[in-house]
């Protein structure tokens, strides 16, 4: 994934957390699902097949009271399966056009993403889930509080941002702040 396209994700999460006023850190990934209509559900069999996965929901089903639901697995630790449904959003938003291209949402080319591989949509979806847990203006003044002398103190933003180390780590990194 290049630099532009890494910074118009960051500019969209940015977006996103002031259009629905979601406050950072999130510390329930659930409730933000549920404020943007959508619903996750927990499940023992998904596990078997990948780390999480996103439909719409255009026809009415058991879940016809929302736009989409996300089904995790329910042996994910809390800070992995925040991640993961920060994820799912990332897809919802960035593949499958909710909220933002009304033609692609309505369309029956992409009604569900799954969670696995190293694909360039993946990417970004990771990409996505980083930048709206753990906001680049939010993630740097965390982690000048959490650094001394030339040591980030990354396990204290990762608790702080609800996520694991290697999920704080990896987006210091890419914000350019620690080092690979």
């Amino acid at each position: 994934m290049n630099k532009e396209m890494r910074n118009i994700i960051n500019n969209l999460t940015q977006d996103i957390i002031s259009l629905f006023d979601i406050q950072i850190p999130i510390t329930n990934m659930i409730d933000v699902v549920t404020k943007l209509g959508g619903i996750v559900i927990e499940s023992d069999e998904i596990g078997l097949y990948s780390d999480g996965y996103i439909e719409k929901n255009l026809s009415k089903s058991i879940q016809s009271d929302y736009n989409f639901t996300i089904v995790i697995p329910s042996n994910q630790s809390d800070n992995r399966q925040n991640f993961t449904i920060a994820h799912e959003l990332g897809h919802l938003f960035l593949h499958m056009g909710y909220y933002i291209d009304e033609e692609l949402w309505l369309s029956d080319n992409n009604m569900s993403f799954n969670r696995m591989g190293h694909s360039e949509t993946e990417l970004q979806a990771n990409e996505f889930a980083a930048a709206l847990l753990m906001p680049k203006k939010e993630y740097k003044k965390i982690l000048d509080k959490n650094t001394v002398g030339n040591t980030a103190y990354t396990s204290k933003i990762a608790e702080y941002f609800h996520v694991s180390v290697d999920a704080a780590s990896n987006r210091g990194k890419w914000l350019g702040y620690l080092a690979w």
